[in-house]
């Protein structure tokens, strides 16, 4: 096959090359690859050709709805380049591609509307796709020929009453790659409800995992289970409300869990047996979750959603969570929860990847690629790191120990140097720049003292996609703007503005706070690998202010600043994080080297 670009890049045909070997012999593949290199392009053009020639499929995992339109565009060049054609699809969330109104539902809930509907064929979406009335879906479907956003499909197949999500997996299933969101490979049910429908085996299918540093979190998070006082009141109102007669289960489910937070202050580790005990004397167990599993299908006949369907949710979980979980109770103010947080995220990949044809995990900051090899139980994956496609001359890497936001040394007087060290930074700047902060409070400690005449917009903790993009777009139109955000806030990953921002500044450690959970996470890795500081709290902060750090270069003309201000960066454990790539230096004439820097290059 020919390559989906007229020209690769020398370190793209690295790639490439790494890549072929690696799929061919049916091995994985861990690829710390930077901003700009072409990865899309450089993987997805050996796992097809791979694919066509021994009947794989592809599947193509992101974590942003943004890439599924590069990957299709790469597709469709490929199809150009080699007079091919082979199938594509884009899934993403079946929430999100629901013709019914279910937007506010929640995840769960709307899986257990959707299954009542479907079962009871009170969706005509569905019954016009699977129903024996199918004449207009096949119409449909042999329409769809090139690769489409699953946006594209969800407009016409809402026009024509057809569901998307099933559509979707009709083309998928003649499909040779399918991109999709991670949980429809790593949430073992949705998995394999997807590979039944699609008539595929995970033996026959090539893995690409997109932006791979976020996947440990993300499976973690999938296997991460809440309860809380709030819940449990209101799941004893709706069945009180619904008339239902597992009031006194909810009851009693209520009680253990406020005398559980009676004596809790701010969190505490508690055992698996502190809360399955009280409950399995109350009443057999799986029959007390039966019994809520039950009323809760009762009430989402009605109103969709349902309390009691979370109550029976979490219950289930927590029966069979092991040592790979902390379990806490938490008490703020008077809410109390009762957390089963996963910290193993090999629970959910492990399998996928031993099990696949190949495999490969990629990302601009998947480094060290140990690091993830282990959590995500790739012991025996090939590791490489690529060097960067962008000339060095247009990058200054800076680091400024003048100052810190370590917890112990906040104070008044902290915050107006950092916000002098920002002044000074900004004015020696020409154009647009974003400041990273560990948190919304430092920022806005700092932010009362910043000095600047460019126009300052701040991110906001709850803004939804439309408000996002319009701060975006007003920053970016401004031309010499700052824009304040949040080191783990919506705009520190994921945001492409080339040309526009001249320089990233990520001002202190974006460190997990030091609780409970950040602590069993430390001691589970200690235990398992025996690197627990590194892999629980050093390398998960490193990796976000390097993501920070990535809005700034993303083309070959861009050229401009990554300032690290906070003395920690100075240290070798910190210091030995940064991409190789990237020459730190380290200084407090901090406006001299910009002056030095923009001045050669402006």
């Amino acid at each position: 096959m020919l390559f989906s670009h007229e020209v690769i890049r020398p370190s793209q045909k690295e790639l490439v090359e790494a890549v072929t070997v690696a799929l061919k012999n049916k091995k994985s593949i861990l690829a710390h690859a930077p901003t700009g290199l072409g990865k899309t392009a450089a993987v997805l053009y050996p796992a097809v050709e791979l694919a066509l020639e021994r009947d794989l499929t592809v599947f193509f995992l992101t974590s942003r709805h943004t890439q599924h339109k590069i990957v299709l565009e790469t597709a469709k060049k490929l199809m150009e380049r080699n007079n091919i054609h082979f199938g594509v699809a884009s899934l993403i969330g079946k929430k999100w591609m629901c013709a019914q109104q279910v937007e506010n539902l929640p995840s769960s809930d709307f899986a257990e509307y959707c299954k009542f509907l479907v079962e009871n064929k009170q969706c005509d979406f569905y019954e016009n796709v699977r129903g024996k009335n199918d004449f207009v879906a096949k119409k449909v479907l042999a329409e769809f020929k090139e690769p489409l956003p699953a946006e594209t499909v969800m407009q016409k197949c809402i026009q024509e009453a057809l569901c998307p999500y099933e559509m979707s997996l009709l083309l998928a299933e003649n499909a040779k790659v399918i991109v999709a969101d991670y949980y429809y490979m790593f949430n073992p049910h949705i998995r394999n409800i997807l590979f039944a429908k699609i008539k595929k085996k995970l033996e026959q299918a090539i893995i690409i995992v997109d932006e791979g540093h976020n996947l440990p979190s993300r499976c973690r998070d999938l296997l991460t289970f809440r309860l809380s006082n709030k819940i449990m009141r209101l799941a004893v109102q709706e069945a009180k409300k619904f008339n239902l007669d597992v009031v006194p289960n909810l009851v009693e489910v209520q009680e253990v869990l406020n005398k559980l937070g009676e004596n809790v202050k701010e969190e505490h580790l508690i055992r698996n047996a502190d809360f399955l005990s009280p409950l399995k004397k109350f009443k057999e167990y799986d029959e007390l979750v039966a019994e809520l599993e039950l009323s809760a299908e009762m009430v989402r006949a009605e109103k969709r959603s349902s309390y009691i369907g979370s109550v029976a949710k979490f219950l289930d979980e927590w029966q069979y969570s092991d040592d790979s979980f902390v379990r806490y109770i938490k008490r703020e103010d008077v809410l109390t929860t009762l957390s089963n947080r996963c910290l193993d995220p090999a629970i959910l990949t492990k399998d996928v990847f031993d099990n696949c044809y190949a495999s490969v995990v990629m990302s601009g900051t998947l480094s060290p690629t140990s690091m993830y090899a282990d959590v995500l139980g790739l012991p025996d994956a090939t590791a490489k790191s690529f060097p960067s496609p962008f000339p060095e001359a247009n990058r200054l890497t800076l680091i400024i120990p003048k100052t810190t936001t370590k917890f112990t040394m906040r104070s008044e007087m902290q915050y107006k140097e950092i916000a002098s060290v920002c002044s000074g930074l900004i004015d020696k700047i020409p154009g647009c720049v974003m400041i990273f902060f560990p948190s919304y409070g430092v920022r806005d400690s700092v932010s009362q003292f910043l000095e600047t005449k460019k126009p300052v917009f701040f991110e906001t903790a709850k803004s939804d996609k439309e408000e996002k993009q319009k701060l975006l777009d007003k920053f970016s139109s401004s031309k010499q703007g700052v824009l304040l955000g949040v080191a783990a806030g919506s705009f520190g990953e994921g945001i492409d503005l080339p040309g526009i921002i001249k320089a990233v500044i990520v001002v202190g450690l974006p460190l997990d706070k030091p609780d409970l959970e950040t602590t069993e996470l430390i001691a589970y890795y200690d235990k398992k690998f025996g690197k627990g500081w590194e892999y629980g709290y050093i390398l998960p902060a490193m990796t976000r202010c390097i993501q920070n750090a990535g809005r700034c270069i993303r083309s070959e003309k861009d050229r401009g600043a990554l300032i690290f201000v906070d003395e920690r960066y100075a240290w070798p454990r910190y210091k030995s994080c940064f991409p190789p790539e990237w020459t730190m230096k380290i200084s407090k004439e901090y406006e001299e080297e910009l002056a030095v820097f923009f001045g050669k290059l402006g």
